[in-house]
């Protein structure tokens, strides 16, 4: 019951909409993982210059007009592409082993994933608001010791890769928690519990004004 009073509860009940809106953002729900979709690049920021996008995936493809960031534990997210391939070990290892490891699952898109296909809901934010969640995002990364970021293994697909991530896996902070996280201070409203993706794609709503 509480748990689901959370997942009702906005961690915001009243915005200034005095923002402009600048940029579409978008969260993808794939059911187990959530990931947050950016666009490569604006006026004020180019994903380019901090993961080449020939490096992503298996393709070497450049021409990438959106990225997806998804947070999550090593083994687990590794491991698991789909609901169906979850194993109950895994699972148990990932929510109360105490140091679990992360990753960051990064995949890139020519366009925009239609709604048909995938559950997908955008938002539009303000330039402030969304450095501020670039800004999260990458200092979600680990960095080498020549300031790049470290690419591990191929991901799902042929357009995407994982790479060694900050933070530690639990069942107190998972993926979902992770995505909202970094829609808070984007200042996009969010559950007070997000622990699911079903409640952070609820809560989605437009948070500025268009100019």
């Amino acid at each position: 019951m509480i748990t689901l009073l959370g997942a009702l509860t906005p961690t915001k009940w009243f915005y200034n909409s005095s923002s402009p809106c600048d940029v579409n953002i978008y969260v993808i729900n794939g059911g187990v993982h959530s990931d947050i979709l950016l666009p490569v690049k604006t006026s004020k920021f180019d994903w380019d210059d901090f993961i080449p996008l020939s490096q992503i995936g298996a393709d070497t493809n450049q021409e990438y007009k959106y990225l997806s960031f998804g947070w999550g534990e090593h083994d687990f997210f590794i491991n698991t592409p789909t609901v169906a391939d979850i194993k109950i070990n895994t699972v148990i290892k990932a929510l109360f082993y105490p140091n679990n490891s992360s990753v960051m699952h990064v995949r890139g898109f020519n366009n925009l994933p239609e709604k048909k296909y995938v559950d997908i809901k955008g938002v539009r934010i303000s330039y402030d608001n969304y450095l501020k969640l670039t800004k999260f995002i990458q200092k979600s990364f680990q960095i080498d010791n020549t300031g790049h970021v470290i690419r591990l293994v191929n991901g799902y697909n042929a357009h995407s890769g994982f790479y060694s991530a900050t933070g530690n896996y639990s069942i107190f902070r998972n993926c979902n928690n992770w995505t909202a996280e970094a829609l808070r201070l984007a200042n996009v409203n969010t559950p007070v519990w997000s622990g699911l993706s079903a409640p952070i794609m609820w809560h989605l709503r437009n948070n500025c004004s268009y100019g």
